[in-house]
């Protein structure tokens, strides 16, 4: 049984109400596919899943899915997920072998390339249009999923059954929405929101604006399901915004969502509902930083910038290990006494390199650095304090307490970090402060942008 909040309505003023629905047709006027684009799209599609169709094999049946599949996709979107459906007693070598040379035989002619999930599938380009391939088994509602993957065409039956026409348009304002505060996307480069998820959001809360009026109020943790009986399972998840998959009492579809991405979400939701005009929507920032601009900010901030080697590496490869990593690195650094203002990556598919950025408080820390002791009350922790300071100066007391003055061992944050990387990250690194950071930025055209989003001085949404 589904249970949808959405009965519980936030309601904008009567002002405030005119100007979204004003900007609301003024948005899906830009971001909603025509019908003529839509028919062209279902020629196409229908002319692939034909072509599978004639192939022989052990496939049951081929399905588009993915956000055309629902029809909430955004008329910028030129991808689509076709999924081979096998059945459940085929065995797994011969349906990775067969649903690979099946996709293949669909590329004929065309660019494909082999691309890696839990097993590999096939995707490429078409006639213009970026397709994926993917094998995948053919399940019921309830069944044990043998692959991750085959839980796609149990999604798209469950939207397909409880969606509306006027809800399609309600989550293509929302995937647009969470495009222009960078939310959009769950893979690890993103960290954000899935079309999946911004679906069944729809679904719960009815509409995208009463989905922001209750976004704009969330304090994590933030649970909900759409069945009812699945409430018992929430408490079994841990993450900051769970939404338990209506296909999957075991599966978290938010799971991925960050926290920065969860926050900024709940921010630029407040900042629209208090002005629900276009600007958010379709917010145009001059980017682009010239060098001057770069030169100032290198002598306002202490930066660093790491450059890792990820030549021949997968996208998703690349980016779960600089992520697990660097989060390490930055404990490391407050460990060593450093302030990490903030920090970035950067990284596109295909690109041979990946660039860590990072803001400290300062690039040299200071020669001494001072202990806070025990109480001088707590006799045996005071003793075990006065025994082992390592001081240059000290123990001696303050007010109540014992305090010492040590002489730090390392202090350059460029070593220390050249340090820690190379014995951690497993890639091949180059270090740049200062005027290197010049020279980089001179150097590689496509780190500008990167650049210059990193040194903005508010979010986006609040520019």
């Amino acid at each position: 049984m589904l249970l949808y909040n959405y009965m519980v309505k936030i309601n904008l003023d009567k002002s405030k109400l005119s100007i979204y629905k004003k900007t609301r047709k003024e948005v899906l006027s830009l971001i909603k596919p025509s019908t003529k684009q839509l028919l062209v799209e279902k020629k196409f599609v229908d002319s692939i899943l034909k072509k599978i169709e004639k192939i022989r094999g052990n496939h049951l049946l081929a399905i588009i899915a993915g956000s055309f599949g629902k029809g909430t996709n955004l008329k910028d979107s030129k991808d689509f997920d076709i999924f081979v459906l096998y059945p459940p007693h085929f065995p797994k070598e011969e349906f990775v072998n067969e649903g690979l040379e099946t996709a293949q035989k669909v590329f004929k002619g065309h660019f494909w390339e082999k691309a890696y999930s839990q097993h590999p599938y096939i995707r490429g380009v078409i006639d213009g249009y970026k397709v994926e391939v993917v094998p995948a088994y053919k399940i019921e509602p309830g069944d044990e999923i043998i692959s991750a993957v085959d839980r796609t065409a149990l999604h798209l039956l469950f939207v397909d059954k409880n969606i509306t026409t006027y809800q399609k348009d309600e989550v293509r304002l929302l995937k647009y929405f969470l495009k222009q505060i960078n939310c959009y996307g769950a893979d690890s480069s993103i960290s954000g929101f899935s079309g999946y998820l911004c679906e069944l959001l729809i679904l719960y809360y009815g509409d995208f604006i009463n989905l922001l009026s209750h976004v704009s109020s969330w304090t994590s943790p933030v649970k909900f399901t759409l069945l009812k009986e699945q409430h018992v399972n929430l408490s079994r998840f841990n993450d900051s915004l769970v939404v338990i998959d209506p296909v999957d009492n075991n599966r978290n579809v938010a799971s991925v969502v960050s926290d920065r991405q969860l926050s900024i979400f709940i921010a630029a939701s407040r900042v629209f509902l208090e002005n629900p005009n276009t600007d958010l929507f379709f917010k145009k920032i001059n980017k682009q930083m010239t060098y001057h601009q770069l030169v100032g900010r290198l002598e306002t901030f202490s930066i660093i910038t790491i450059e890792f080697d990820v030549k021949d590496m997968l996208k998703e490869i690349v980016w779960s290990k600089v992520k697990r990593n660097t989060k390490k690195l930055l404990a490391h650094l407050e460990f060593c006494d450093f302030d990490v203002l903030k920090y970035d990556i950067y990284h596109k598919e295909g690109q041979d390199k990946c660039y860590l950025i990072l803001m400290l408080d300062t690039l040299e820390l200071p020669k001494l650095k001072k202990v806070i002791g025990p109480l001088v009350s707590d006799f045996k922790n005071s003793q075990n304090y006065l025994d082992n300071t390592r001081a240059v100066f000290g123990p001696y007391v303050k007010d109540n307490r014992w305090y010492a003055v040590r002489q730090r061992d390392r202090r350059d944050a460029k070593s220390i970090i050249y340090d820690y990387v190379i014995k951690n990250f497993d890639l091949g690194i180059k270090l740049y402060v200062g005027d290197e950071i010049k020279e980089l930025y001179l150097s590689r055209e496509n780190l500008i942008d990167f650049f210059s989003d990193f040194f903005l001085s508010k979010e986006k949404f609040l520019i």
